[in-house]
């Protein structure tokens, strides 16, 4: 069938039909003589949250969905969502009870500490007391010793010499130059154990049975009878008082005992 003039049937690509039918024209027919203007498509338009600014890999990516994690109950409120402010109201309880501990704990490190150091100083004041005290005992018993010494000097030259005995006879003019030698003798076993009680290396107890055996001897008996009077001279609170009345009370236990077993004799308990 021959179409009429300027109307010929033609022959399009497949390409091109496709392009006709986005522009609104038949699939193989076109109106008239087609040509490039009309075979051009309509512009692309984009959605309007779409912009050429943006990039066209975020502008054509569909939305990510984004990934929610569980949350766990509020440990304040049973499981429910807390009201606005109780989590902040919670939180700032949190860091003030803190707070508080810490500064509960480091007043009590301080008071501790304060504790410690007063004790420190309690002990060491009291360890310097007792070693003034020790060290006082020591010169005490130094002097002592040096004055026994001295003591038993002095009485060995009298004893060797008579014309130094009568220096120091306090037991009368008309005492034999022997029985003096002997009361000098027994005195310096007396001053003996006195500095010893004296010392602190001895108790009274143990002084009470020395005193026993001296009494034993006659010459010991009269020489204690002959110094009385020179005891008698001394202060009633001195020591040398105190251990003559030990030594008074000892003597006349052991002659009124009925027994021969003297040294049972006297009580230093109660002496």
């Amino acid at each position: 069938m021959n179409a009429a003039p300027g109307y010929e049937r033609v022959e399009t690509p497949r390409s091109e039909r496709l392009l006709a039918s986005r522009a609104g024209h038949t699939t193989g027919m076109a109106p008239g003589r087609a040509t490039p203007a009309s075979l051009r498509t309509p512009p692309l338009r984009l959605p309007a949250d779409q912009r050429r600014s943006a990039p066209w890999g975020a502008a054509s990516a569909p939305p990510t969905a984004r990934r929610s994690f569980p949350v766990a109950p509020h440990p304040t409120t049973g499981g429910r969502s807390p009201e606005p402010g109780v989590d902040m109201a919670t939180q700032s309880n949190g860091i003030w009870a803190l707070s508080a501990v810490a500064l509960a704990g480091f007043a009590l490190g301080g008071a501790t500490s304060a504790l410690t150091r007063q004790q420190q100083r309690r002990d060491e004041a009291r360890l310097r007391a007792e070693q003034l005290e020790r060290d006082e005992v020591a010169q005490r018993r130094r002097a002592r010793a040096h004055q026994q010494r001295m003591h038993w000097a002095l009485l060995v030259k009298a004893i060797d010499d008579p014309s130094l005995a009568a220096v120091i006879n306090t037991y009368g003019a008309d005492v034999p130059l022997d029985k003096l030698r002997q009361y000098f003798y027994a005195n310096a076993w007396y001053v003996n154990l006195f500095h010893l009680e004296q010392s602190g290396l001895i108790d009274q107890e143990q002084v009470h049975g020395p005193l026993r055996d001296l009494f034993q001897s006659p010459v010991f008996r009269e020489y204690w009878r002959a110094s009385g009077p020179n005891r008698a001279t001394l202060a009633d609170s001195s020591d040398e008082v105190r251990l003559g009345h030990l030594a008074d009370r000892l003597l006349e236990e052991l002659e009124e005992a009925d027994t021969d077993e003297w040294w049972v004799v006297g009580d230093p308990s109660t002496s």
